[in-house]
């Protein structure tokens, strides 16, 4: 039983990897489920079976992209002991993502418009909520015992991933050739300086 789940999970990423590739070349619109089905070497019954139909693919691979970015925030923020650490932790989080998938940070930097039209069961919004839910948890002590700055809850994504945001949006686009990594300790110390009481 445990074999053939991580069969079906295997096939399943493989899908998304292929589904990703042809996001990233032709865009949601251009790519076609048999190129999906080409790509990743699945039948037409595989992907309606695991995805039902290339809009609900988009979706799966944005929340999922989001999922294994909050993943890793999450264990690195369990891993913290300071406010500074923190912030740090989370920019540091951000920018490690990105480098290591960039095709993926790529769709969902440029596809997330277009995800959100196409989400009917509003499985991204409801990922972001329990993000955002996460971070106000771990930064609601911080702000009450003033370690960081009291700012509207709003402003603290902004402030503390904007910068590197930025950055990752030209890196990504080509119009930036130095690696983003090399710059982890510039924005995690920007968004410290920002935040410091």
């Amino acid at each position: 039983m445990k074999n053939r789940q991580s069969r079906s999970e295997g096939r399943r990423r493989e899908i998304l990897m292929a589904a990703l590739s042809c996001f990233c070349e032709y865009g949601i619109s251009g790519s076609t489920i048999d190129m999906i089905r080409e790509r990743s070497g699945a039948s037409v019954g595989s992907l309606y079976h695991h995805f039902g139909n290339k809009e609900k693919i988009a979706v799966a691979l944005y929340s999922e992209g989001m999922r294994d970015h909050y993943a890793r925030l999450r264990k690195a923020l369990d891993d913290t002991q300071s406010a500074e650490q923190g912030v740090k932790s989370i920019v540091a989080t951000f920018i490690n993502w990105i480098a290591d998938n960039p095709e993926w940070a790529r769709f969902v930097f440029y596809s997330r418009s277009q995800v959100a039209q196409i989400d009917k069961d509003e499985a991204v919004k409801q990922g972001n909520r329990e993000h955002w839910s996460m971070l106000k948890e771990w930064f609601s002590p911080l702000v009450k015992s003033e370690s960081v700055k009291q700012l509207p809850v709003e402003c603290y994504s902004s402030i503390i991933v904007g910068p590197a945001q930025d950055y990752a949006r030209r890196w990504l686009s080509g119009r930036a050739s130095t690696d983003i990594r090399e710059y982890i300790d510039v924005f995690s110390d920007a968004a410290w300086l920002a935040l410091k009481p």
